[in-house]
């Protein structure tokens, strides 16, 4: 009596390959090649600041057009699709520091950054030192990458 040959714990790799590919949805594929690293760090600061992406829709000028579906969509695929985070997250890596400088720079501003800068006077013309103080005063409530003049123009 022969024993039965147990077939082969790894599938031939065409079938793994059509495989994989069939586990992804159609949607996230198309938009792997829209969304660029750029767009996945501005969002991701954005919603960090906002807490809510239809504030981030509305506010954030990404590389392309982005419907709230779109962005509710990468978001969803960024938190929980452990492919495409990891892919974003290698592609942000790649980023050169002054392109993350000028992504962090258009960040929008949250609710409590807008309710301190709402108490600046605007009739007294503020001046830097009026922006750096508030700065210095409330490092836990404005984005680290803040500057005096970016509030001053805000």
């Amino acid at each position: 009596v022969s024993t039965p040959i147990a077939p082969s714990p790894v599938p031939t790799p065409g079938l793994a390959k059509r495989m994989k590919k069939s586990k992804q949805p159609l949607q996230v594929t198309k938009d792997l090649g829209r969304w660029k690293p750029a767009d996945d760090l501005l969002l991701i600061n954005a919603v960090l600041q906002t807490n809510d992406l239809t504030s981030v829709h509305l506010g954030v000028k990404f590389s392309c057009r982005f419907n709230l579906r779109e962005i509710q969509e990468r978001w969803y695929a960024l938190l929980y699709d452990p492919i495409i985070s990891k892919l974003a997250c290698q592609a942000m890596r790649q980023l050169h520091p002054e392109a993350i400088a000028a992504i962090q720079s258009k960040v929008l501003f949250s609710k409590a950054e807008e309710q301190l800068l709402g108490k600046v006077g605007s009739s007294s013309q503020p001046t830097l030192d009026t922006f750096q103080e508030l700065l210095h005063k409330h490092p836990d409530v404005f984005y680290p990458s803040r500057t005096a003049k970016a509030l001053q123009l805000h």
